[in-house]
């Protein structure tokens, strides 16, 4: 739910909170103001009688008002209270002819040595039902008139007040460190949004500025690790030529695959960095062409090592993909399923029009979809493993808007390249 549509929901349920309230507050009020206004009369009634007591007789004033009744007590009471006030609903009336409510004032008054009990009775008609009804649809109505201006003029006003907030929240969906563009952010009088603006404005030129630093720090260091790492690898070429021990020639031949591996991983580092900044090219490629090569290429070292081969290629299937960046995506796979295999094991390829899999067979480990695309993330320890690959891999066809996923059953490792996408 939008803000300006939680903000107008909100004040709907306060207003109806607010006139529910105010009806019952209404409807009570009404009620024990006629009551209270009721008593008020019949007291001052009362005092007028018990005034008139002095010098006339209580016939006289009882035939003057049909509602007082004057009885002499008999004896005097201590313990009587000057005012009573007896109050009784719904109680049926002969002369109404319906139900009323029934008030009773009796006072107790000392006049002329004797002890009198004055009683004014009435009784008060209920407003009626159909009427109450009737006020309530009036509220009723009020309630959707506000309902409707609420709707109609605080959706208005919300969004008005909260663009700014809207225009925010585009500027951050939109927003990549990797263009280093700068945030625009709309005008606004509140003081709230524009400590926000001001907020994500200084934290989006941070993150441009950090981003440039790293980016520059890591083609830096790949430069000069470049350079000591060819050399290193001329001078023990040139030491494997010459005459050594075999010994000598095992740990030599040890440090030279070593600055292989370093070289490699350096480049792979470098490549999955420059991604980031990596402009889609709209260019088709014959992936059942290529991935026909790539087999080719690993066929012999598959075969070497005992292992089980079973394709499966689809004709014309083309992709949109960097030529370059689809070999480094079919060597990985292809070499990651002959690396992480097992003796006399087996390695399945099918490709069509929907997705390319890759099927392997190997030791169980814990690797989930989320993981193993992780960088350094190795199922088992492999030396001679980056534990980099899948990570490109991932990297470059999400680059391209593709998805890859994997799953294990049955120690079989199932790589599935989705392309139609």
């Amino acid at each position: 739910m939008k803000l300006s549509s939680r903000i107008t929901y909100y004040l709907i349920v306060i207003v109806f909170l607010s006139l529910a309230i105010g009806f019952s507050i209404f409807y009570i009020s009404i009620e024990r103001v006629t009551n209270r206004s009721a008593i008020y009369k019949m007291e001052q009634l009362n005092q007028y009688v018990i005034n008139q007591l002095k010098t006339q007789s209580a016939d006289s004033l009882q035939k003057k008002h049909p509602s007082i009744r004057i009885k002499v007590l008999s004896k005097k009471y201590d313990n009587l209270v000057d005012e009573v006030v007896e109050e009784r609903e719904a109680v049926w009336n002969e002369q109404l002819q319906s139900y009323g409510y029934n008030i009773k004032v009796i006072h107790y008054p000392f006049v002329n040595n004797e002890h009198y009990q004055i009683t004014n009775e009435d009784y008060i008609v209920k407003i009626e039902r159909e009427y109450w009804f009737s006020v309530l649809m009036v509220v009723a109505w009020i309630f959707v008139f506000i309902l409707t201006i609420i709707i109609f003029f605080g959706e208005m006003i919300a969004r008005n007040l909260y663009m700014p907030f809207y225009s925010l929240l585009i500027q951050m969906k939109m927003f990549d460190v990797r263009k280093g563009e700068q945030i625009q952010v709309m005008n606004t009088n509140t003081t709230e949004l524009d400590e926000l603006n001001k907020l994500f404005t200084q934290m989006a030129d941070k993150s441009i500025q950090q981003y440039k630093l790293l980016k520059e720090f890591t083609e830096n260091l790949s430069h000069e690790l470049q350079t000591p790492l060819a050399n290193l690898k001329g001078k023990i070429e040139l030491l494997l030529d010459t005459n050594l021990s075999e010994q000598q020639m095992q740990a030599l031949s040890g440090m030279y695959d070593e600055l292989n591996r370093m070289s490699t991983l350096n480049r792979s580092l470098v490549l999955l960095m420059s991604l980031e900044d990596h402009e889609v090219s709209p260019e088709k490629v014959n992936l059942s062409d290529a991935l026909r090569e790539t087999i080719l290429h690993y066929e012999d070292i598959i075969e070497m090592g005992g292992k089980t081969l079973n394709v499966s290629i689809q004709n014309h299937v083309y992709i949109n993909i960097n030529p370059m960046l689809l070999q480094i995506v079919l060597s990985n796979l292809i070499n990651n399923a002959s690396r992480h295999n097992i003796e006399n094991g087996s390695i399945e390829i099918a490709l069509t029009d929907n997705f390319l899999e890759i099927k392997n067979m190997g030791k169980p480990n814990n690797l989930t979809n989320e993981t193993i695309f992780n960088r350094f993330k190795k199922g088992t320890s492999d030396s001679g493993s980056l534990g980099i690959g899948l990570a490109l891999v991932k990297k470059i066809v999400e680059v391209y808007g593709y998805r890859i996923t994997y799953k294990n059953h049955d120690n079989l490792h199932i790589f599935i390249l989705d392309i139609n996408t």
